[in-house]
């Protein structure tokens, strides 16, 4: 742990002031042979909200790293972070070394999330946090989700960055259609849902009668209207 014993609500919110205004230089913003470095960040409402959930010692888990990395340690998170680079890992922990942030709360798992995530998910791992905000290419927001939140216990937060690309509005979708999610917060770029169910989210299409479409559901009555008369046709012909 990072010796942080308690940290009251102002002080938390103060840390993500804080980091906002001096955040790690982590990624290339360009493609060239000396790359301006920076950061991809979301909305500051996004992580004045992580704050409020992430008490020292809350156990949280990301795909993807950066400012978030840096604010979960500094708020004194038992923090999972995977990401595709040592080399980004190593920029979060010079950054983090640089302002006196302690890190022994961090850990990097390095490599895609498809290949990180399962081992952790097969361990028994279970989080009260977890950040999707990785890679944003059909299916890894998905696979990101079905790993990381499935280690996410019954009321834990879920938190989906970038949800209106492509590969993340699909999954947003879905969340939005289960009952076993409900929406606590967001904006037009993130949103967050709390587990409602704890256990696997592996599970058969046929469980998932929410995920149907407006016009099945709409039919559905029809057509159990039209089996009862050729039922009864059928049985008076007999």
């Amino acid at each position: 742990m990072s010796g942080v014993v308690s940290m009251e609500p102002a002080e938390r919110r103060a840390t993500v002031e804080r980091i906002l205004a001096d955040p790690p230089a982590v990624h290339p913003m360009e493609a060239s042979p000396e790359p301006r470095m920076g950061v991809w960040a979301t909305e500051p409402s996004c992580y004045r909200f992580i704050a409020e959930r992430c008490a020292p010692g809350t156990r949280t888990i990301e795909t993807g790293s950066g400012l978030s990395t840096v604010l979960f340690a500094a708020l004194g998170a038992r923090h999972i972070c995977c990401t595709a680079g040592q080399e980004e890992a190593d920029r979060v922990l010079a950054h983090c070394g640089s302002r006196g942030i302690a890190t022994d709360g961090l850990r990097f798992e390095v490599g895609s999330s498809h290949a990180t995530l399962p081992a952790l998910e097969a361990g028994g791992t279970e989080v009260d946090l977890v950040l999707v905000d990785g890679s944003h290419a059909f299916p890894l927001p998905q696979v990101d989700w079905f790993y990381a939140a499935a280690m996410l216990r019954c009321g834990g937060t879920l938190i989906v960055d970038d949800i209106g690309l492509p590969a993340v509005s699909v999954l947003v979708r879905f969340l939005e259609l289960d009952p076993r999610w409900r929406r606590v917060s967001g904006t037009d770029k993130w949103r967050a849902w709390e587990r409602q169910v704890g256990g696997t989210l592996s599970e058969d299409w046929t469980e998932q009668g929410f995920y149907r479409s407006r016009r099945d559901a709409l039919l559905q009555p029809a057509r159990r209207v039209v089996g009862k008369i050729r039922h009864e046709l059928g049985r008076r012909r007999t």
